[in-house]
């Protein structure tokens, strides 16, 4: 949003304000902020997530995504996590499933261009039932209910991007 601002008295109006910009976006304003043709901004934030089928428990690192969800991250090292998404920062981040592939185009959600390399591989019927966000196909929007076992909707405890959280290394 843009605004100026003029005030007013009984004697007249005074002079416009020079423009101001507010962004709506997040609670956090620096989940926002990217500089154009800049690198993922990822920030350091402790989140509350679904442990279930996780392989990593590191630091935790969030950002904004094109979804208008919160993209969330546990390290197991910078080249290998386990990705969440969340409507709030303040709600639970969950899992991802996948009813075709094994979730490598998930890695969409960091910025990646490429199918990652995910883990560890189990049939689905292995999947505990849990609550999480869905989709088929890359660049699909995500909804929101049961994957895992008794679901067509794959999950998994790691992922592979290529690409470095929280930045380079």
């Amino acid at each position: 949003y843009y605004f100026k601002v003029q005030a007013t008295n009984p004697y007249g109006y005074g002079p416009i304000s020079s423009s101001i910009s507010y962004v709506t976006e997040s609670d956090n304003p620096l989940l926002i902020v990217r500089p154009p043709g800049g690198e993922p901004i990822w920030i350091p934030f402790t989140f509350k997530y679904d442990p279930t089928y996780s392989e990593c428990s590191g630091k935790q690192y969030v950002k904004r995504t094109w979804y208008r969800k919160f993209v969330g991250v546990v390290l197991c090292n910078s080249l290998r996590y386990k990705i969440y998404l969340s409507d709030d920062l303040r709600d639970t981040f969950y899992s991802i499933g996948d009813s075709w592939g094994r979730g490598e185009d998930h890695c969409q959600f960091v910025d990646s261009h490429l199918d990652g390399r995910t883990g560890p591989q189990s049939y689905v019927e292995a999947l505990p039932p849990i609550q999480g966000y869905y989709r088929q196909y890359r660049q699909e929007p995500v909804s929101f209910g049961r994957i895992g076992y008794m679901t067509p909707y794959y999950y998994v405890g790691w992922y592979e991007c290529g690409v470095p959280i929280p930045g380079k290394w």
